[in-house]
């Protein structure tokens, strides 16, 4: 006999497949989907229900800005970017409906998490080292006080660095017209592993270790979970000739800058409201969750009710990350940064870009992402 959550496992499977392979396409089709997705909600509640315990809605006067993980006595970790203009005026209410006062008492800026001191609070913290073992495809959900799930999606990328100087760096320029299969390389930068390698522009990247290379997004993707100064063997086609490059990954130089304002109309193409801070994470867990940006700072559960992380950022139509609870509960032992004295005042700043964003491999994303966005929609259409 199967377990409960092994029975909501494949409900959940079956109901992501039959989202994908039959969109909603009449009023009755729609009304089925939405009493479908009802029913998956209703059967997440008992996953769902110790971790809303340790949840809290982080509230500015009647509106909420963000939720609260529950980490220590009073203590509550928040989306720091979102908190922060508002640091004279918060509050927090819990599932039992009281609302209590909150403090931000300092900060860790990496992965954009306030500390908030919300005195009264009795809820007990949650277990931050239970759930080590994440699987591509596992299926997550996101908790809120009222014990119910406020999103639900799987792991689709295990944990990795966003930050620009972590990620290795190959030197080339893809060519963004070829079709594959394959990446095409239009040029190879001086002084890179690349150039030492013997890669040329006009060759044909096939494969790296373990794998094909089907194209730019693929190797693109596959580079950001190596790291600068591993040497791997890719596999290359010239002309007819098929050959192997030992390489050397550098680091990424640092990037000319984009005005922000320009990225920021940019990431609004899509028609989707994305995180104000949603990049340059050193770890973070990326799931298909499509959270809301006011749904960070909950904690995300697999399907045994264990904490995976903390969500931290909407970045994407189907890209959201999570800070994942080992480096949480690393974090904690730290001493958090301490706010100035105009953040405590409550004044509002420009928000700029992070430190090692690289802008256009931003861009590069983000083209990518509406480029299979137009394709889904395409194949909706036929």
């Amino acid at each position: 006999m199967k377990s409960p959550t092994a029975i909501l496992g494949l409900s959940l499977a079956a109901a992501s497949l039959a989202v994908g392979q039959f969109p909603a396409t009449s009023p009755e089709d729609r009304t089925a989907l939405n009493e479908q997705a009802g029913q998956i909600f209703e059967a997440l509640k008992p996953v769902v229900a110790k971790a809303a315990h340790g949840t809290v809605e982080v509230r500015v006067s009647r509106k909420r800005v963000g939720f609260g993980t529950v980490v220590g006595p009073e203590r509550v970790l928040a989306k720091w970017s979102d908190v922060k203009p508002h640091v004279k005026t918060l509050s927090c209410r819990t599932g039992e409906g009281d609302w209590l006062p909150a403090e931000v008492v300092g900060f860790y800026r990496g992965p954009d998490l306030a500390v908030l001191q919300v005195t009264g609070l009795k809820a007990m913290p949650l277990s931050l080292d239970e759930a080590d073992d994440l699987k591509i495809g596992q299926f997550l959900a996101l908790a809120r006080p009222d014990g119910e799930a406020a999103a639900m999606g799987v792991v689709s990328v295990l944990p990795r660095s966003l930050r620009e100087s972590d990620r290795a760096f190959l030197g080339i320029l893809m060519d963004i017209d070829y079709k594959g299969p394959g990446v095409k390389v239009r040029s190879v930068e001086p002084g890179t592993g690349a150039k030492a390698s013997g890669l040329k522009a006009g060759d044909i990247i096939t494969g790296l270790p373990g794998r094909a290379v089907n194209g730019n997004f693929e190797l693109s993707t596959a580079l950001q979970r190596l790291q600068p100064g591993e040497k791997i063997r890719i596999k290359y086609r010239r002309g007819r000739e098929e050959k192997i490059a030992e390489v050397k990954l550098g680091g990424r130089p640092a990037p000319n800058r984009i005005p922000f304002g320009r990225m920021e109309r940019m990431n609004k193409m899509g028609g989707h409201r994305y995180s104000t801070v949603k990049d340059g994470f050193q770890a973070v867990i990326q799931s298909d969750m499509q959270l809301e940006p006011e749904d960070c700072g909950a904690p995300v559960i697999d399907l045994d009710g264990r904490v995976v992380g903390i969500a931290v950022a909407r970045a994407g139509r189907i890209k959201s990350f999570i800070i994942p609870a080992r480096t949480v509960k690393t974090l904690l032992e730290e001493e958090p940064a301490q706010p100035r004295p105009e953040e405590l005042a409550g004044r509002a700043e420009p928000v700029r870009e992070r430190e090692g964003q690289d802008p256009f491999e931003i861009m590069r994303r983000k083209m990518e992402e509406m480029r299979r966005l137009m394709e889904e929609i395409e194949e909706m259409e036929r």
